[in-house]
């Protein structure tokens, strides 16, 4: 076991992911794994990493490391000021700490989730056949200041990789999301149907639970009790706030508001890593 990274500095929040826990929903504890799974992939890809490398996700920066040992890393997902030893960093592209290294993840500008990714993945004991964190089920540690990252011994890549600029993602303020209708669609007025899919909403602010959205409020063509259903990332509920919430990748296996559309699974990384006070439009993709 070889200890990369050493937290000397605590941000907003982050939390070791890998692809996911699967095969457990009916017990109740969710998939979870990267929110920006294309970002995750990507990432590892540039690393010639396996497919289910275990890496940080970071919302919106505010974390320093102090490198422990000489390793290969790589950042991938939202824009932002990073830097090692006050050199920025560009995401996207391989870089090396080398041991006493200070990288500091300023914060995010374009997206609000970036991943740190060493060369061969974090190394994590799994549980439930995953290194995915859910506190909410005390699965996986916190980080805290002093805690330690532990990594693989890897021989280092001989030459810088990374994603060349034209296949790197966008993530605007403004974005649009193909969604399917939900089992509960029709159960709407045809005003709130109406609104749903011609208006933006506005991203209010959330977890790897859920994300809040405001704008037109959606409203039942009729009170009546909804038998709980399941629900997975990417589920559009709406409580009787008639303010939309996207569920996302730690969110409950089911749920009893009324489900009004589900996300594209294409689109579900666009939606991840909406800034707050982003704006979103659902498009309705036709049967």
């Amino acid at each position: 076991m070889k200890p990369l990274l050493k937290v000397t500095r605590h941000g907003v929040y982050a939390s070791i992911q890998d692809k996911g826990r699967f095969g457990y929903r009916a017990q109740g504890i969710p998939v979870s794994g990267a929110m920006d799974r294309f970002s995750f992939e990507m990432g590892n890809q540039i690393l010639n990493n396996s497919t289910n490398a275990a890496c940080l996700e970071i919302f919106h920066g505010g974390f320093e490391f102090e490198a422990l040992s000489d390793h290969t890393y790589v950042l991938a997902g939202a824009g932002g000021d990073y830097f090692d030893n006050g050199v920025k960093i560009d995401c996207w592209k391989s870089f090396r700490l080398f041991k006493g290294d200070r990288l500091s993840i300023k914060g995010t500008v374009e997206g609000s989730i970036l991943y740190l990714i060493p060369q061969g993945g974090f190394r994590v004991d799994p549980i439930l056949n995953s290194r995915s964190n859910y506190p909410t089920a005390n699965i996986g540690e916190l980080l805290e200041v002093g805690s330690i990252l532990y990594g693989h011994d890897t021989e280092p890549i001989a030459n810088t990789r990374g994603l060349m600029p034209k296949f790197r993602p966008q993530f605007d303020s403004s974005i649009e999301i193909h969604i399917f209708k939900g089992p509960h669609f029709e159960l709407f007025t045809q005003e709130s149907r109406d609104s749903f899919l011609q208006d933006s909403y506005q991203f209010t602010g959330g977890n790897r639970m859920g994300y809040y959205f405001k704008g037109e409020k959606l409203v039942l063509r009729e009170k009546k009790d909804i038998i709980s259903e399941a629900t997975q990332f990417g589920t559009i509920q709406v409580p009787a706030s008639g303010d939309p919430i996207v569920l996302m990748a730690d969110a409950q296996t089911v749920g009893g508001y009324p489900i009004i559309g589900t996300v594209h699974e294409e689109d579900l990384y666009k939606i991840a890593q909406l800034r707050t006070f982003g704006n979103v439009k659902f498009r309705l993709v036709e049967d």
